[in-house]
């Protein structure tokens, strides 16, 4: 199957289960992986097809990240905000168009305040506009074998043909983790100031959850509650991603029992590599439930 023919029936079956009620029940997509080896500890609906919401801003900081350590910018360089990125949604920063604010906060803004308005200002500084951009971040999906993954925005704001699924998301952040070291300790980052405002990161599991230091909250009113999550104990790093929980409290609470479980398995029981995974167990195609209407912000 080719990947537009894959991204087609995703797309279908995603909408057809949508359409359906809008009080549609599905199972909470998860995925449990050791991060040094890529071994799949534990999985459930693993494929299934989902929005990702703000966890698309992953992908874009990836795509920062790698313009860093290319030195086609660096952390110090100057960004424009346009007017189209004035225009997005909440949740955001608050730049003011003409304003310029440097590549470093931009990916403070990201990780800490999931800030639509500055996910745009990077795409349209790496790319010229952010619909290129999105070529760019579906390229680099390809590279990494995101075979569920496409991506229309670099916010992860509402569009009903970006979707993802728990692997996909699960191969990024051991990406993340495994090429940019240098800069992982962004999506520890608790607060940010800017222009005399003071914003808290929107992910309390960094805080609940002992050895936590990262990665990306997401939430829509199509996605549910998202979390991709990563702990270190006793030099085991887990991570630990999470669709659609209903609130963001069961959202902790079914990351934080997931943690537990994988830190308590043996680490050295055999397993499967992330990539071979795929398709080798039944996918139970389902989809975030929908509040009719809404249109819900992007954190």
């Amino acid at each position: 199957m080719t990947a537009d023919k894959r991204r087609v029936f995703m797309l279908a079956a995603l909408l057809f289960f949508v359409c359906m009620s809008s009080s549609v029940t599905a199972s909470m997509p998860y995925i449990v992986v050791e991060a040094e080896s890529g071994t799949v500890i534990k999985q459930s609906d693993a494929d299934v097809p989902w929005y990702p919401a703000s966890l698309t801003k992953m992908m874009t900081l990836y795509l920062t990240f790698q313009k860093l350590k290319n030195h086609d910018i660096l952390l110090g360089s100057l960004l424009n905000v346009s007017d189209n990125a004035v225009r997005q949604p909440a949740v955001k920063l608050g730049v003011q168009s003409g304003e310029k604010i440097s590549v470093e906060k931009a990916i403070k803004a990201l990780s800490t305040v999931s800030s639509n308005d500055v996910a745009v200002v990077l795409a349209e500084a790496i790319s010229g506009s952010e619909e290129k951009f999105a070529e760019k971040m579906n390229a680099q999906a390809r590279i990494m074998s995101m075979k569920d993954s496409f991506f229309k925005n670099a916010t992860g704001l509402p569009d009903a043909e970006q979707i993802s699924s728990a692997r996909d998301m699960a191969i990024l952040a051991r990406r993340l983790l495994l090429d940019f070291p240098e800069y992982y300790h962004y999506f520890s980052n608790r607060s940010l100031v800017h222009n005399g405002a003071v914003f808290v990161s929107h992910n309390g599991f960094l805080s609940a959850y002992p050895g936590a230091d990262g990665f990306k909250t997401g939430y829509t009113c199509g996605s549910g509650y998202n979390l991709v999550a990563s702990a270190l104990h006793d030099g085991n790093r887990l991570i630990v991603v999470l669709f659609g929980a209903g609130s963001s409290g069961e959202r902790k609470k079914t990351v934080k029992k997931l943690m537990d479980q994988g830190f308590e398995m043996d680490s050295d029981a055999p397993g499967l590599p992330l990539l071979s995974l795929r398709g080798s167990v039944p996918v139970h195609l389902g989809a975030p439930s929908i509040i009719q209407g809404a249109h819900c912000q992007s954190l």
